[in-house]
């Protein structure tokens, strides 16, 4: 079984800080590096949709009753991946705007991720019921070969209540920033800052902890031992 979630997860909480990096400095009047949040939006965005579209199409989660991470995992991802790669095109491509006076330039990029927020809030929703999900069916519990999380395999609600929130604030973010657009309460953005903080903060590193847990699995697995840290 061949999967990269940790790479998912690293890249989606790095995608998360900077989204939320951006909005909070376009919404405090401060100037924008167009040229380099869009470098920025491009790498993650086109990682996040080549991982996520086929782990869509491919369902690399196979057996065990883990097939349910296909769509847990890639769809979102390649969802947010898109939304990454359409700021990276209009930040590149108007990046004469952000050269010039703040103000039109800030005004332009909220009109312009009004229609986007559509798409985002739609995203928001499907990653909340995936957060309710994931406790419903106690889904997440780790095998016990895979070190720190294997330790509470016997117990899935941890794991199921870890990662209901952790998608559970992610979405909070998105159905707050859609809100706040279509309802012109350009206040509520800074609440969407701070969810997607938390989120991408956890998921960071939930997705570098994973490249030691899973490695530790599949050499315990492969040498019959049982390391649990």
């Amino acid at each position: 079984m061949v999967v990269y979630n940790e790479l998912v997860a690293v890249t989606a909480g790095a995608g998360l800080l900077g989204f939320a990096a951006f909005l909070a400095d376009l919404i405090r009047d401060r100037r924008i590096n167009s040229e380099g949040w869009a470098a920025f939006f491009a790498i993650t965005g086109a990682l996040l949709l080549v991982t996520g579209l086929h782990t869509t199409l491919t369902w690399p989660f196979g057996g065990g009753g883990f097939e349910y991470a296909n769509i847990a995992f890639g769809q979102p991802a390649a969802g947010f991946g898109a939304l990454l790669l359409f700021a990276a095109v209009y930040l590149w491509r108007h990046r004469a705007l952000f050269a010039g006076d703040v103000g039109p330039a800030k005004e332009a990029a909220l009109a312009a991720m009004r229609p986007a927020g559509i798409f985002v809030g739609a995203l928001g929703l499907g990653m909340a019921v995936l957060a309710v999900t994931f406790v419903r069916f106690q889904l997440g519990a780790a095998p016990p070969e895979e070190p720190i999380s294997g330790r509470f395999g016997h117990l899935p609600i941890i794991e199921a209540m870890f990662l209901g929130g952790l998608w559970g604030i992610v979405a909070l973010g998105a159905l707050i920033f859609a809100t706040a657009l279509w309802t012109d309460r350009l206040g509520l953005l800074r609440w969407a800052t701070r969810a997607w903080l938390v989120g991408g903060v956890v998921f960071l590193l939930f997705g570098a902890m994973n490249f030691y847990t899973h490695i530790g699995m599949y050499d315990n697995i492969a040498n019959g031992t049982m390391h649990k840290w």
